[in-house]
């Protein structure tokens, strides 16, 4: 039986409504799906390259997982300079803005990326770990964020080559599964869904995230996972 660490990924207003608070402070949060409750991560929301981002020290985690950002006026808005040099600028400015106060807070960044941030695919992930070496930022290896529909016939070749760069570094594995949506041919995004319910298991193949997950990721790396059938996303990777 493996040890590693599973945590379930939990609306966060759901659980504030649960312990009685007004409000949840981020919006959602990593916990254990056996044993002692603790937050693992708080997911914060909104475009970190925006001017009204902003986190909450009141989370319950010291990680905080945010996407990386974009130019864009949408979140998920496909905007090409986001992968040029002002995105790029853009992004350091911003590291260099937060970390004195996440060294301060002793919080820790965490970056989800995905293919339209600036953060958006392997190179960009594995160059962020190099250049702030030492510093509090961290990448979350979710391979269903850095799938666009295009890459998906060749998504083994991918989910590949991320799982070998990332797998050793990453704070932990979020894995979920992608689904079209009725926009997706319009706004070129798939949908999330629970591990095994969508495209990437099929397409992937049987057995090989589980593979990945062994070949790669170290066994004191959790994984996180969407809620509801546990035991059937657990079967899917070995655990």
């Amino acid at each position: 039986m493996s040890t590693r660490e599973i945590h379930l990924l939990h609306d966060a207003a759901m659980l504030a409504q649960m312990i009685g608070l007004d409000a949840p402070c981020c919006s959602h949060v990593a916990m254990p799906s056996s044993g002692p409750a603790h937050a693992f991560a708080a997911f914060v929301e909104g475009n970190p390259l925006s001017d009204g981002w902003l986190i909450d020290l009141e989370a319950p985690s010291s990680r905080l997982v945010t996407y990386s950002g974009t130019l864009g006026d949408e979140l998920f808005g496909d905007e090409p300079r986001t992968w040029m040099r002002t995105g790029q600028e853009r992004f350091i400015a911003f590291l260099d803005e937060v970390e004195p106060a996440l060294h301060h807070h002793r919080r820790t960044l965490c970056f989800r990326p995905h293919h339209r941030h600036v953060v958006g695919d392997v190179h960009a992930a594995v160059k962020l770990l190099r250049d702030r070496a030492g510093g509090p930022f961290e990448i979350l290896l979710s391979p269903a964020d850095m799938l666009a529909p295009s890459m998906l016939e060749t998504a083994l070749d991918h989910a590949t080559r991320m799982f070998a760069h990332l797998g050793s570094v990453a704070a932990a594995v979020l894995l979920t599964d992608i689904e079209v949506s009725e926009n997706t041919g319009e706004t070129g995004l798939f949908r999330t869904c629970r591990l095994g319910e969508g495209l990437l298991t099929r397409t992937l193949g049987e057995g090989v995230l589980a593979r990945l997950l062994a070949e790669h990721v170290p066994p004191t790396t959790p994984v996180i996972l969407l809620p509801g059938s546990v035991e059937s996303q657990r079967a899917l990777i070995g655990l």
